[in-house]
């Protein structure tokens, strides 16, 4: 490419990323706003056509422009927003859209990969709906700001997708979208519920889909990591264009190898030396041992429980005499760390657009994608042995009932055992979860096009998502009854059995599997039972197979469909230039279904939304009136009227305990919400830009906090040390010691289908200087932006957790009181009470000079981070979360170097965190920290990613990358038994790729 070009597409990345501050020459704002859409297209079409000599693309070809952050066709000037297209993404090296949003400071990876085994993640530790480990494998979320998953809206195509399969906070998967089909990638910073309606609270990311180009590309790559998670991808895209249209298709496959544990640095349990304390080594007689071990313990005279146990010497394998066991060491507690981490996948994408103009006025379009992903982690048995409670008279156990009734308070011997030669000699596989999950989409839509300006479209869209896996370990069905008929005074029990939770198949599978194991734990016959105190496989006794179970299945789904009409046009034309408007109506429905919404809802769920919309773009002064201080000016307004109608299950008739047949009381959530936004762009003169945007958002509730099977049940309560009630006074206390007295009043737990949505308000306020003249190339932006929530979702075990006692039982929400003080009902429910924030400021830098010896292209981008703090209720204690493990970082720095000689392109990307504190081993309780004298700083982390790409031929493209090329070791930290935070760094190490393109 020549030079001349280059600066072209350095200069376009500027104005991009410089958030509308190029100025150009025109005739007002508005044609401003067309010329930088137009430079986005054209720019990108004859980079590849100068790249590929393919065939040009017709001036009378059908293109659409998708915009983001506006409904208007030439989009909207005040809204901050930053693109990243095909060539960027190359630039950056990443193989999936999951790295790729990773690398943008914005984001907080809080949802993605080895992150979501965490049991304190925002999938897992969850008041409601908590998210197992089969619905969560191959998830990845975007969390712009860290307002949350569910605030950030991913788009396709300018248009909503289905959630993740089966998870109600509606965000979206981003393993579903495949890497190689992406022209690019928009991203709003500001809020957008005003344009979108609810989940744009965080911002908006939407991924354009390559369409509309001549030729066919084919492209592998492979890429190896020093940790063993090796990815390969081969794609084909593949468009023609004609005089009145065209059609696209892409496919995409890739592979990608979990993380090996001990490559990534994770090789040990035991973290006392960190926290100078004993009870942080996480070794566990539960990993157990063979022959295997039982476990019991006591407290010492400090009150501290001591675990302690007795096992068999090694090479045991026959009945062994309670003489023969010896006490536990500390040495018996395995150090011991699972291979791998993260799943192993496959996915395979396919992508289809087609465009044609029917007649001169009107035209058709149809966009779709399916992605298919096969996912699988193997579970060693690390966390927990096989745990067996052996009755008495079973033939292995030489216990007799009642012989550990001191500590376990059970009258028969639970054994930890730990099948290593079984796995060892391929006698047992290792366990494993496995799911398939799909995802697709597809827009349909038709065009009028009244005049050049003026157009009205109708499209639908309808989307889905779907997951369906299963769960395999070892594990044991059978606890126990007293049954004096009995030889061992016990019966075998199931609960899930005996209280008819499973039907049809799964009673049969799981009655089979229960009675075995029943024989196995108390049989007589030594090839019947099972041998827990054998050192090798061969031994004696049962199969282990036995005990191999499909603990679990899931099936889960999301599904949304849309329609939308929309007009957009010029409605006169101001002396500064021309009106732009674009109003419309939509109308969605969307659903869930997963076994954790279907615990509260019993059923799947769905919401109806309608919405009215208007949007409006109006220049009050263009460049043509010369008037000092006003160079341009262009004021945007825009509107949006959501009605949401949700209906649920409330509870039981009569209050009856729920099983399947009992009727239901239902209810409705309906409300109806505008959500406004003003904005507007200024250049006071041609090389300076002022940009500022104020708009109001929203999120709808979730379906668990207003719907509940059980909604109708009381139980009852204590209500302890009340302040306002001296239960002594009236002698009604259950018991009373003085300083700890308390009185009985009813618990209702309760859904709360009145519950209105969250809301919020958004201000961004942007700068931009891009001179001319001897500092031409340069650009300057500064933007803040500020995010306040209010009537956030909060319910009584947040109020337990963050408030004081006394402030608690306050709260007339939760505690309804009679005449007297007393309380007689505490109310388990989510109301809208609680509010958060969050502000940032943003510098960017970026220069673009050329030399003799190339081009460069160096730019740096400082993010402050300066709030991030929730508030449980109006009044309560703010908490921040700002530089700590689960927040924001306190700043994050990014530096980019990008060269251009001829035809080759070399970059160059610096990625620095500051230190934060982790705080994951602390917790709170009636307003107290616990545990904070384990917080740790967590040290700094510096990382380079290189990237180069040489076009060989018109024909023959190489890309290189390498991210993490020093293979900088990740900070110090223990979260969660890793040495090292997986939100923040990549615990695939070191990478290197090579990539190559052939175009024809």
């Amino acid at each position: 490419m020549q030079t001349s070009n280059r600066f072209q597409l350095s200069a376009l990345t500027l104005a991009l990323y410089g958030l509308s501050s190029v100025a150009i020459a025109a005739d007002n704002p508005q044609t401003d706003n067309i010329e930088v859409q137009n430079r986005i297209n054209k720019t990108q079409v004859s980079h590849k056509k100068d790249l590929t000599k393919t065939n040009d693309i017709t001036s009378e070809a059908v293109e659409r422009i998708e915009v983001t952050g506006s409904r208007l066709q030439y989009g909207n000037m005040t809204s901050r927003e930053l693109v990243i297209d095909a060539e960027e993404i190359k630039a950056r090296g990443v193989t999936s859209v999951e790295e790729l949003i990773r690398t943008l400071p914005q984001n907080l990876a809080s949802i993605g990969s080895i992150t979501n085994e965490r049991t304190r993640g925002p999938l897992a530790d969850r008041d409601q709906a908590s998210v197992g480990r089969l619905g969560s494998l191959g998830v990845s979320a975007a969390n712009l700001g860290g307002v949350g998953a569910g605030q950030t809206l991913v788009l396709i195509n300018g248009r909503r997708i289905a959630g993740a399969a089966g998870i109600e906070d509606g965000f979206v998967n981003l393993n579903g979208i495949p890497l190689s089909a992406i022209e690019r990638v928009e991203i709003s910073l500001d809020g957008a519920s005003a344009i979108y309606g609810a989940d744009a609270m965080g911002g908006v990311i939407n991924f354009i889909l390559r369409s509309n180009f001549s030729g066919s590309t084919i492209s592998l790559q492979h890429e190896e990591s020093a940790n063993d998670a090796d990815n390969s991808r081969i794609s084909l895209f593949s468009g023609h264009t004609w005089t009145s249209g065209n059609v696209s298709l892409s496919v995409e496959h890739s592979k990608r190898d979990p993380v090996n544990n001990y490559k990534s640095g994770f090789t040990t349990l035991d973290y006392s030396d960190y926290y100078d304390d004993i009870n942080y080594d996480f070794r566990q007689f539960t990993n157990g041992l063979q022959p295997g071990l039982i476990q019991y313990g006591m407290y010492d005279a400090d009150g501290n429980w001591i675990s302690t146990g007795i096992k068999l010497p090694n090479g045991t394998n026959g009945r062994p005499d309670i003489a023969d066991f010896v006490p536990l060491t500390d040495d018996d507690k395995l150090d011991y760390v699972p291979k791998y981490a993260g799943p192993k996948s496959n996915s395979t994408s396919v992508t289809l657009n087609a465009e044609q103009k029917l007649t001169e006025h009107f035209s058709t379009f149809f966009n779709g994608m399916y992605t298919r992903g096969d996912y699988s982690r193997e579970l060693t048995y690390n966390t927990q042995a096989l745990e067996l409670s052996m009755a008495p008279g079973q033939y292995y156990n030489p216990f007799p009932s009642g012989y550990f009734a001191q500590y376990t308070y059970a009258d028969y011997a639970t054994v930890q055992y730990r099948p290593a030669d079984e796995v060892a000699t391929g006698v047992l596989p290792s366990g494993r979860i496995k799911s398939t999950k799909t995802q697709w989409n597809f827009n349909w839509g038709l065009s009028y096009e009244f005049n050049r300006e003026t157009k009205l479209d109708f499209v639908y869209s309808k989307s889905g998502s779907s997951s369906k896996g299963d769960d395999y370990s070892l594990s044991s069905m059978v606890s126990y009854l007293a049954d004096p008929n009995s030889a061992s005074g016990m019966a075998c029990y199931n609960g899930a059995i005996a209280e008819g939770s499973y039907t049809d198949a799964e009673l049969e599978y799981y009655q089979g599997v229960f009675d075995k194991q029943c024989l196995a734990l108390t049989s007589n016959d030594p090839n019947i039972a099972f041998n827990p105190w054998k050192s090798t496989a061969e031994s004696s006794g049962g199969s282990i197979m036995d005990f191999y179970v499909r603990n679990d299945t899931d099936t889960r789904s999301s599904s949304m469909d849309n329609y939308e009409l929309r007009l957009n046009g010029a409605a006169f034309e101001l002396p500064a230039g021309k009106i732009y408007y674009a109003v419309g109506a939509e109308w969605h429905d969307s659903g869930v279904s997963s076994k954790e919404v279907k615990k509260f809802t019993g059923n799947e769920v769905s919401r109806d939304m309608y919405a009215l919309f208007g949007e409006m773009s109006i220049p009050v002064f263009s460049r043509k009136f010369n008037i000092p201080g006003a160079h341009t000016l262009t004021l945007s307004l825009a509107a949006r009227r959501d009605m949401t109608k949700t209906k649920g299950a409330i509870g039981t008739v009569d209050g009856a305990v729920y099983e399947p047949g009992v009727p239901l009381v239902y209810g409705d959530n309906t409300f109806a919400r505008t959500t406004p936004s003003l904005g507007f762009y200024w250049e006071p003169i041609p090389e300076v830009s002022v940009r500022g945007r104020w708009s109001e958002g929203f999120k709808a509730p979730n379906y668990t906090a207003m719907f509940n099977l059980a909604g109708t049940i009381t139980y009852p309560t204590t209500i302890n040390n009340d302040p306002y009630y001296d239960c002594t006074a009236h002698n009604d206390c259950q018991y009373d010691f003085g300083s700890f007295k308390g009185y009985a009043a009813e618990s209702y737990l309760a859904p709360n289908p009145d519950l209105k949505p969250e809301t919020s308000t958004q201000e961004s306020l942007g700068l931009g200087w891009t001179p001319s003249g001897m500092l031409a190339g340069l650009s300057v932006n500064i933007d803040y932006q500020r995010t306040k929530r209010k009537n956030e979702y909060g319910d009584l075990s947040d109020i337990f957790e963050l408030v004081p006692t006394e402030d608690r039982l306050a709260l007339e929400l939760f505690y309804v009181r009679d005449e007297t003080g007393r309380v007689i009902q505490q109310r388990q429910m989510q109301f809208n009470m609680a509010s958060s924030e969050f502000e940032s400021i943003t510098y960017e830098v970026g220069y673009y000079f050329d030399t003799a010896y190339g081009s460069f292209e160096p730019k740096i981008t400082y993010l402050d981070n300066l709030t991030m703090e929730s508030q449980a209720f109006a009044g309560g204690e703010k908490i921040s979360r700002l530089g700590t493990i689960g927040g924001v970082d306190d700043y994050k720095i990014n530096g980019q170097l990008r060269y251009y000689y001829g035809d080759l392109t070399a970059s160059l990307y610096a990625y620095y965190l500051p230190s934060y504190i982790n705080d994951s081993m602390t917790s709170r309780s009636n307003g107290a920290i616990f545990g904070d004298q384990y917080n740790r700083k967590v040290d700094s982390y510096l990382w380079f990613d290189l990237t180069a790409s040489y076009q060989i031929t018109n024909s023959l493209r190489v890309n290189f990358a390498g991210r993490n090329i020093l293979d900088s070791t990740p900070s110090f930290t223990v979260v969660e038994n890793r040495p090292y935070d997986t939100s923040r760094y990549n615990a695939a190490g070191r990478t290197f790729s090579v990539e190559v393109q052939y175009e024809f």
